[in-house]
Parts: C-alpha cells; structure tokens; sequence
C-alpha cells in the first residue's frame, strides 16, 4: 500500500508538459536550456502591487513539478525569469529584495547567509525600466546568479540562500499570493 501511495503521490507532482504561456504580453518559453541542463516551466503569473502590474514571472526547474513546497525544497536546477512592466530604480529594487528577505530569513538565520542576503541585495544597483528581464538561477552545489538582462551581476553560494529566495515567492508567507496562484495553475 505504501510503494502505491509513494508511486501516486510522485506521479502527481510530476509535470505534465506545459505549453508556452504569456502574461501581460510577456512570452515564457515552455522549456529553456540553463548551463545544459534543460528546465520545464512550472507556470508563469503577474506580479501586482497597489493594482499595478509590476512584473510577469515565470519559474522553471528540471523537474517541473508544480507544487510550491517542491519549488522551495528541492535541490535542482531551477530559474525565476521577471520581465519588468514598469520601471523601478534600482534603491526601490534593493529596498524590496531586502525587505522580502527579512520576511522570509530563519530566525536562527547563520552570519554567512546574513551576508550572503547583504551581498545579494547590493546587487540591485541599475534601475529595471520597463522591458528588463531579471533572471535568477540555482545550480546545485554552484549557487544562485542574478542576471539583469543577459549580463551575470553575481552569485551566491549555498542552497540554503536559494530555498530563502524560493520562499519569498512560494512560501506559505508568500509576497505575492497572486503571482504565486499563477504559477501554481501549472500551464491550466
């Protein structure tokens, strides 16, 4: 009875293939290619705050399963790809960033991932005008990259930064409950 259940239970976290999706004119490409690795949209959804559309996102990991603690949890491949709507400076950006951190960092939180959020956060220095795309990567035992527009602007070390940075968006406390459902519909 348990092999079923196990066997079940993996079977619906698996991913059924997504088709591209766009929100808000913003195209995401059912699969992309990250170090050779191929990675399976997961789902795409809009960011809004103060019912402005901020930004469309779409995550991928090599998996593809659409469950938002799988998303957070695993140790993968995986990618956030944000193509900005509007523009927003880069202090706002790094302000943001900072405060989601706070929101979502363990309370026990160790000095080397305090450092690793501050060093993060001082990455957010050039503005994202409308049309930037914000791409952050996870490679299992490299770390996550941040690129603005194509260009690395830095990694950091560690999964246990990138489940915080996952958790921002997937977490139970999530920033954006909106963008959060979209990506959960799974390609629906």
């Amino acid at each position: 009875m348990r092999l079923i259940s196990a066997a079940l239970a993996a079977l619906l976290l698996s991913a059924a293939p997504v088709s591209a999706l766009t929100v808000e004119g913003q195209s995401f490409d059912p699969a992309v290619t990250m170090d050779g690795q191929s990675l399976k949209l997961v789902g795409a959804g809009l960011r809004e705050k103060w019912f402005m559309n901020v930004y469309a996102m779409g995550a991928y990991s090599a998996s593809g399963a659409c469950d938002a603690s799988a998303l957070v949890r695993s140790d993968e491949p995986k990618m956030l790809r944000i193509k900005m709507l509007r523009t927003v400076s880069g202090e706002k950006m790094a302000a943001t960033i900072g405060e989601a951190f706070d929101e979502h960092m363990p309370k026990d939180a160790s000095a080397t991932l305090k450092a690793s959020r501050a060093k993060f956060q001082g990455y957010f220095t050039d503005e994202c005008t409308k049309g930037t795309t914000i791409e952050f990567l996870y490679v299992p035992g490299q770390g996550t990259s941040y690129r603005h527009n194509g260009k690395n602007m830095g990694s950091i070390p560690g999964a246990d930064f990138a489940r915080v940075l996952w958790d921002i968006y997937f977490g139970g406390n999530s920033c954006c409950g909106g963008l959060k459902a979209g990506v959960l519909k799974c390609g629906k």
